[in-house]
């Protein structure tokens, strides 16, 4: 009696099994931990440790990350041994081969029959290049796109089904408590909702289902952010006030908006979004009022619209391979998916699924090739220039690399009293297991809530001045204005150095094997009354 119907399941889910191999060996093309990851791995670390979600242990709490979900299930991971720069890339790449499936399903419902179509979305997903990157990088991107794809599942099945609603419910509480944007994809289900029920259905008051949705969100999110707020004080992260608080130079808003609108035309031409448009206008919008099609494609067409608006407002992001829009990387393979089943109805039935299977084939095969060529270009190394203030995935590596060499080397040249001032607040503090801040503010409310936004660029909004992050933090160790050089004894320091050397600090020298951007010097400035024990307890200074 059993053994049908798991034939059956199969048959069905087989195919995807190839896709799933794809994606695995695409993502470990980049294979990469970027730097921003560190700082939720320095927060779970103390969560492991300390039992403090904090950036530094015994100080008041700052919530300087943007993902809590991702950086708890980190923290409780390592309570249990498994260490976040491993768990972070197995995780990713699970939750994009959940999100893959994810995607196979929908095909299948909306369309209301299973067929060969159906594992388009998912094969495109896995030889997209952006897809692949951030299925590694360390980041929650992944973990994120599957909430709102299960989201999206969910309300296109609670149409029909109210026993979705629940699910509906618990899947945007848990993309909101992922990333703030879960909160924009919630409001806009929310709307959509409401729009059908009141042009559709011809009905304002929610029924039971609905009711169940609003109530399984608010029991998981609602406790969650009541503790977040009491817990850091602020009633949003610190990473917002660094970002979109406070004073703004003049034009800055202009150009930010600018970096946006750029940020999304890359987006739309390397991952083909460009190309793929009409094809998936035709699969989301072209449906009959009350078919599961139309309830998914007008939700997805409004997601897409007001996800990139909200994109080029907040001027995009500084990665490259474009995470900030992973879901609608989603949205546009489910749409092709669907736009070329739509197109292929209209040929005989004799000649549909040649002509079909043949199309479909072109497409993945053009897609493939063009997504390969994006692959080795962006991890080919040497190709670390920024694109407009957008970093390339090689560079990213590359930056990780050499801080995690520089903070491993350095782990036994702190003690529990120093307190340092970094640029990259990631790597480098994870792995030396030091206090600090950075000098963009984003564990600092200090320069989040008292600097003024200047740097139009995403992520690295705010520069505190050296006279304030003396004056308020007295640092042991000065990070940010540092020079990294081949030649030991001609460091090219990267600010105005004299300020410090003005008030008490002195140029320190390390020799770091490994490192690979500019040489393997590093100079710093440390404070003068460290400077004997420094130079007792670390390795490869130069004298």
């Amino acid at each position: 009696m059993l053994a049908a119907p798991k034939a059956a399941l199969a048959k069905r889910y087989l195919p995807l099994l190839g896709a799933f191999a794809i994606l695995i060996w695409h993502s470990l093309q980049f294979n990469f931990v970027t730097d921003d990851a560190y700082i939720s791995f320095v927060y779970s670390h103390n969560f492991a440790e300390h039992g403090q979600l904090v950036f530094n242990p015994g100080e008041v709490p700052v919530e300087g990350y943007t993902n809590f979900l991702w950086t708890f299930l980190l923290g409780v991971l390592m309570v249990v041994g498994l260490p976040p720069e491993i768990m972070s890339l197995v995780l990713g790449t699970a939750f994009a081969l959940g999100t893959m499936a994810l995607a196979m399903r929908l095909v299948e419902h909306v369309s209301k029959e299973r067929s060969a179509w159906d594992y388009v979305a998912p094969v495109l997903l896995a030889c997209s290049s952006g897809y692949a990157c951030w299925s590694s990088g360390g980041l929650e991107t992944q973990m994120f796109t599957f909430f709102v794809t299960l989201a999206l599942y969910a309300y296109v099945r609670a149409d029909g089904e109210t026993r979705f609603y629940r699910l509906l419910g618990i899947s945007l509480a848990l993309a909101a408590m992922t990333r703030p944007e879960g909160l924009l994809i919630t409001a806009l289900v929310g709307g959509h909702r409401l729009a059908l029920n009141l042009i559709r259905d011809r009905r304002l008051v929610p029924h039971r289902g609905e009711l169940t949705c609003m109530a399984a969100f608010l029991l998981c999110w609602a406790p969650w952010f009541a503790w977040r707020w009491w817990y850091y004080g602020h009633l949003f992260p610190n990473t917002y006030y660094v970002k979109a608080s406070g004073k703004a130079s003049p034009g800055y808003a202009e150009q930010m908006h600018a970096n946006g609108r750029y940020y999304v035309w890359q987006w739309l031409q390397h991952s083909k979004a460009l190309y793929a448009a009409p094809l998936a206008v035709i699969g989301l919008a072209l449906a009959k009022p009350r078919t599961s099609r139309f309830v998914f494609g007008s939700l997805a067409l409004l997601v897409t619209a007001v996800y990139l608006v909200y994109v080029m407002r907040v001027g995009g992001a500084f990665m490259g391979l474009h995470r900030f829009v992973m879901p609608l990387f989603v949205i546009v393979a489910i749409g092709s998916a669907l736009g070329l089943r739509f197109l292929t109805g209209f040929l005989p039935a004799g000649l549909r699924g040649k002509v079909g299977a043949a199309l479909a084939c072109i497409i993945v095969i053009v897609f493939a090739r063009s997504q390969y060529q994006l692959t080795s270009e962006s991890v080919r190394w040497g190709n670390w220039k920024s694109d407009r203030g957008i970093d390339t995935p090689a560079y990213l590596a590359l930056y990780a690399h050499d801080r995690s060499l520089i903070g491993e080397q350095m782990r036994q040249c702190f003690v529990p009293e120093d307190f340092s001032i970094f640029g990259g607040v990631g790597a480098k503090p994870y792995h030396a297991q030091t206090k600090g801040i950075d000098v963009f503010g984003l564990v600092s409310e200090v320069v989040a809530h008292q600097v003024p936004r200047t740097r139009p660029r995403a992520g690295h909004n705010k520069w505190a001045p050296d006279a304030l992050l003396l004056k308020t933090y007295n640092p042991s160790f000065v990070f940010h204005c540092y020079s990294l050089h081949s030649d030991p004894k001609k460091p090219r320091i990267n600010c105005r150095g004299n300020f410090w050397q003005r008030n008490g600090y002195q140029q320190m020298t390390l020799h770091v094997p490994g490192l690979k951007e500019r040489g393997e010097y590093y100079t710093f400035f440390e404070a003068k009354e460290r400077a004997a024990s420094f130079r007792e307890t670390c390795p490869g200074l130069v004298e």
